[in-house]
C-alpha cells in the first residue's frame, strides 16, 4: 500500500498526518458536543415551565 507517494515516505510525515487527522476528527466531535449540550440547555427550561 503505497501512502503519500509525492514526498519523502518519513515515519515523521506519516506520524504527523496521522496526528493532524486525529485532532481534527476531536475537533469536530467536540464541536457536536458542544451543540448539543447547548440545545440540551436550552430546551431544559422550556420543559420545566411546561411542567409547572
Amino acid at each position: 500500500m503505497e501512502f503519500a507517494s509525492c514526498y519523502v515516505q518519513d515515519g515523521t510525515v506519516l506520524a504527523s498526518s496521522i496526528f493532524l487527522t486525529v485532532t481534527a476528527a476531536f475537533m469536530v466531535l467536540g464541536a457536536f458536543a458542544a451543540a448539543r449540550l447547548t440545545a440540551m440547555s436550552g430546551r431544559k427550561p422550556v420543559e420545566q415551565l411546561k411542567a409547572a
